[in-house]
């Protein structure tokens, strides 16, 4: 870390525990990661605030939720102008995504352990047609899993590169 100073020298060892603590759960969602149980809070309370709006967006919420909650705090650091807490906040959002990629990707075979422990209870095996096998989705779901897979990888990228975007200048 020659050359640096002392504040891009910490700042830089905080982006790199932030990476330590999220990539894993980015990398193999289905392990588990530190940041699990905030998403899972997030996802349940968002089935809760959005139940008024009928079944599909009740749904949905869940997901919506645990994904809103980190862009909405990358989006107040951006707004004060912090880059750098942003991009930290970005790893957060990139786990986030990549727990809902797998959970999107599981909607077929329904092999996640759920809080409820209905495999019927699943949401995008709801979302995506279940319920209905004369109008069924489930062949979506891979498809989808990897398009918010590759935002998830877009999110890391994109916050690395804001936490060090004013050491770069």
């Amino acid at each position: 870390m020659a050359g640096l100073s002392p504040r891009a020298a910490l700042r830089l060892a905080g982006l790199a525990l932030a990476l330590l603590v999220t990539v894993p759960g980015i990398l193999n969602p289905l392990r588990g990661g530190v940041l699990d149980g905030a998403n899972l809070i997030f996802h349940e309370a968002g089935h809760v605030l959005l139940a008024w709006a009928g079944e599909t967006l009740m749904l949905l919420g869940g997901s919506l939720m645990q994904v809103a909650v980190p862009l909405a705090c990358a989006a107040a650091f951006l707004l004060r102008g912090d880059r750098y807490s942003a991009g930290i906040v970005g790893l957060w959002l990139a786990q986030s995504l990549s727990g809902v990629a797998a959970y999107i990707r599981d909607a077929p075979l329904r092999q996640l352990d759920l809080i409820t422990g209905d495999p019927d209870t699943h949401d995008w095996w709801q979302l995506l047609g279940g319920w209905n096998p004369l109008h069924n989705s489930l062949g979506l779901a891979d498809p989808l899993g990897r398009f918010v897979t590759f935002l998830a990888f877009a999110a890391v990228i994109v916050s690395v590169l804001l936490a060090v975007w004013d050491d770069l200048r």
